[in-house]
């Protein structure tokens, strides 16, 4: 789509007008080169019923979807945009859903007039990844599901071109480049409580993110246990955020599916 995140209320036009989604080329073993694209965008609880389309019991060995990146401070406003992870995350998914492609970064004004119109419809400053889901689904028009952060369930859901939202403590991450991280480590205040979006996964166990909490989030790499352990820091230090190792998808809702 053009330079525009459609943000009206309940709007979903293009969300069935689907479109091939990521492509990934790599190594898979010593030799096999593995070519994948994304299906079509499938109606989340309509998935058992579309031939074809079921999440595949034995995932791709490698995905990765070109999501295009923001930071949840565009404009560099770092200190008025500490709460809005939720907000960025829900704006990379909802451009990539509506079919940006293009895995570059989002025009720092358009995003920031995304991050701002979620920020008017939060119910509350920090949301739990069914209060996200529910969001995008009363304001943008998606469908939603929260599923168990398992190896099998995140690489399903990103075969089937879904990027992952996900609930994570900051320092957990084991990312240097969030500030404090060497001096006041997972610190309260400086190890907070964020989302961000798992965009992939390679066959050497790592998977791919777009982090809005930095702006060198873009594609950073992480193990599957470090995600882990990330989520689990968020429920340990934000109980009220705990809804145990999950992760929250997006998709047209079944009424959106094509023939």
């Amino acid at each position: 789509m053009g330079g525009v995140i459609r943000l009206a209320s309940g709007s979903s036009v293009l969300a069935a007008a689907v479109i091939t989604a990521g492509i990934y080329l790599g190594n898979a073993g010593n030799s096999r080169q593995v070519s994948y694209v994304a299906p079509k965008l499938v109606p989340i609880e309509a998935e058992t019923s579309i031939l074809g389309d079921q999440p595949p019991t034995n995932p791709p060995a490698a995905v990765i979807l070109p999501v295009p990146f923001t930071a949840q401070a565009p404009l560099g406003d770092w200190a008025a945009k500490q709460h809005t992870c939720e907000e960025a995350s829900l704006a990379m998914v909802d451009r990539y859903l509506r079919g940006d492609h293009s895995g570059s970064h989002i025009d720092p004004r358009t995003a920031e007039a995304a991050i701002n119109q979620i920020t008017a419809w939060k119910p509350a400053v920090d949301l739990t990844p069914a209060e996200v889901g529910q969001l995008a689904q009363k304001h943008l028009g998606w469908a939603y599901e929260v599923l168990p952060a398992d190896r099998l369930h995140m690489k399903q859901q990103l075969a089937l071109g879904r990027p992952l939202i996900v609930g994570v403590r900051t320092h957990g991450l084991g990312n240097p480049n969030y500030p404090g991280y060497r001096t006041h480590y997972e610190q309260p205040g400086w190890s907070v409580s964020h989302y961000l979006v798992v965009v992939g996964y390679d066959q050497s166990d790592t998977y791919v993110l777009n982090d809005p909490g930095i702006t060198v989030g873009h594609g950073y790499h992480i193990t599957f246990d470090q995600l882990i352990h990330a989520i689990d820091d968020l429920d340990q230090a934000y109980p009220s955020l705990d809804l145990g190792h999950v992760f929250l998808v997006l998709s047209p809702p079944p009424s959106d599916a094509t023939s």
